[in-house]
């Protein structure tokens, strides 16, 4: 796969036409409809929409999205995806970061001094006659589309990835994945998407979906908040590919039932977005034996993903954490002190309109050859044993306490090494500015939350970490809360909004 990923679904389109393209609950679009439905929208924004600036696209699941975002870049502008998960204030401040006063907004949704086209007339538009074809889709250097992440000042900021970045993301998630299927699942995959189209997780299953000739399954938000609902229309979907956080995989995990006689078809775990941990990766090849766990890491600021891991029985034994294994070919880690660079072909442009922040993480390095490339500092901390990579935390991730030095990840790990323990997530106690204690939050099915547990637990914890990094408190839960994202909500155990 040497072309656009334009050019890749385009081809998908012209020959497996009626193949149903994206699937999200009783809504579904084929390809034939996603290529002529976003022709004829693309063609719109051209006569209707004076400059190239990019374009929000409100919404969550509804298969209109993607038309949204495919008739953006076949009519030379980026996309914005924004989710209805995200707060008013959020949306707004995002809106006014873009500067574009048109909105495609697939639900209902109104902003003060934007004209917001709703989803009735992107539907009357999408059925409207039209020629074929576009002049300037964006191609190589041209931003694809914007993820916005939240910033250190409170503003949100937007990550810039360009056309080729993504196109290069794709054909390795495209050979990452057709690699481990067989034969008749590689010629038409399934994939689930679990994350909001704002995430940058939800790119991996959607573009190697699109640019595979699969079938995109969305899991959308009513689902996954009813398990029993969610289980059967994935077992209807017959769904062969799995993306999603570690975190969600664990609320699956939660009911007995999920395992591979509810989704007999299944064939591949790709697992990006957080750390996955030993104990969630066992017991997943225990209730999927004939699947592959694939590792992956990578910030939004290099397009979704730059390392693999296939997880072996071997790994799971082996101490310590889960390698973040080895770089896809065109990216290069190096490990700065402790900080993970990333430098390739798929590290952003930058953030949107914010060369201040940009030049304080992106830059360039040459290669071997003397080329440059861009590069790009993490903030995350990891090291190299030779074979692999692994990541160990944020470096902004220590605390102090009583002058002692503390990594939250290091007693987090060592809670989740605890076989009662299913989640866990530790927490600073402050007095005013100053740290007082710290406050583990675990999910333990087989345990009462007894005082005499939390004990039991402490214990265990003394016997792996120094006495001084035991938490004080020890709050048993019968769910972890989580993000729209499907990320561990460390906002609201913080407010104590449990």
């Amino acid at each position: 796969m040497n072309n656009s990923i334009l050019t890749i679904i385009e081809n998908v389109i012209k020959n497996n036409g009626e193949i149903v393209a994206i699937k999200s609950g009783p809504h579904s679009l084929t390809y034939r409809q996603l290529g002529e439905q976003s022709d004829r929208l693309a063609q719109w924004l051209c006569s209707n929409v004076e400059d190239n600036e990019p374009v929000m696209v409100y919404g969550h699941k509804n298969p209109q999205m993607i038309v949204c975002f495919m008739a953006c870049v076949k009519s030379g502008r980026a996309y914005c995806p924004v989710d209805i998960s995200m707060p008013a204030d959020r949306v707004k401040d995002i809106a006014e970061a873009i500067g574009n006063k048109t909105i495609l907004a697939t639900e209902n949704f109104e902003l003060n001094g934007f004209r917001v086209i709703g989803k009735n007339d992107i539907s009357r538009i999408c059925d409207q006659a039209a020629g074929s074809g576009t002049a300037f889709p964006v191609s190589g250097n041209d931003t694809f589309y914007i993820i916005f992440t939240s910033g250190s000042t409170g503003k949100p900021k937007g990550v810039e990835i360009s056309e080729s970045n993504l196109s290069k993301f794709a054909e390795w998630s495209v050979n990452l994945a057709g690699a481990r299927l067989t034969d008749e699942k590689r010629n038409h995959p399934i994939f689930m998407n679990q994350a909001p189209f704002s995430f940058d997780l939800s790119v991996m299953d959607l573009y190697t979906s699109l640019a595979m000739g699969g079938t995109l399954v969305c899991v959308d938000k009513a689902q996954q908040q009813n398990t029993a609902e969610m289980f059967e229309y994935m077992r209807n979907s017959s769904i062969t590919c799995w993306v999603s956080t570690p975190s969600f995989a664990e609320m699956c995990m939660a009911d007995h039932s999920f395992d591979s006689s509810l989704l007999p078809e299944m064939e591949l775990f790709l697992f990006c977005g957080e750390k996955l941990g030993k104990e969630t990766a066992e017991k997943l090849s225990e209730r999927f034996p004939q699947a592959k766990i694939v590792n992956t890491y990578g910030p939004t600021e290099s397009t979704v993903a730059v390392t693999f891991a296939d997880v072996t029985p071997e790994m799971i034994k082996k101490e310590g954490p889960l390698p973040i294994g080895q770089p896809k070919p065109g990216t290069q880690l190096v490990i700065e002190g402790e900080e993970i660079v990333i430098i390739g072909d798929t590290v952003a442009k930058g953030y949107y309109k914010n060369p201040e922040k940009t030049e304080q993480v992106f830059f360039q390095t040459p290669d071997k050859d003397g080329k440059m490339q861009k590069a790009y500092r993490t903030g995350d901390k990891g090291f190299y044993d030779g074979k692999n990579f692994y990541c160990t935390g944020r470096m902004d991730g220590q605390i102090k306490l009583h002058g002692y030095r503390i990594e939250l990840g290091d007693i987090e790990n060592n809670l989740m090494n605890i076989s009662l323990i299913e989640q866990a997530a530790v927490l600073p106690k402050y007095d005013g500015d100053k740290i007082k204690s710290l406050v583990a939050y675990v999910k333990a099915p087989s345990m009462e939350g007894s005082f005499s547990d939390g004990k039991k637990i402490k214990s265990l914890l003394k016997e792996k970490i120094p006495a001084y990094m035991v938490p004080k408190n020890i709050k048993f839960l019968d769910k972890m809360p989580m993000t729209a994202n499907g990320k561990l909500d460390r906002k609201k155990l913080e407010a104590g909004l449990i």
